[in-house]
């Protein structure tokens, strides 16, 4: 699933068990940094906030970034286990 960060570049969302999220993106984020991402669902635009757990290079251009999320509603929840989980 394709997101949006804050910062405007494009992150790809691998996986979500409930808590925690995996997305590669083309930077990196140190432990407990702040994360603020979009997702474009149907019905509009859904933001989160997290912080970063830590960052891996997974290839010369991506990063695999851990995030938890700060505040994510029940519904949010259910929508990205819908789409990601594994």
């Amino acid at each position: 699933m394709e997101i949006r960060l804050q910062s405007g570049d494009a992150a790809e969302a691998r996986a979500f068990d409930g808590s925690l999220l995996t997305f590669w993106s083309p930077r990196a984020f140190a432990p407990g940094a702040p994360i603020h991402f979009a997702a474009t669902i149907d019905d509009g635009v859904r933001r989160f906030e997290g912080r970063a757990i830590g960052s891996k290079r997974v290839d010369e251009a991506h990063f695999e970034v851990r995030m938890r999320f700060v505040n994510l509603r029940r519904g949010d929840r259910e929508w990205l286990m819908h789409r990601l989980q594994r």
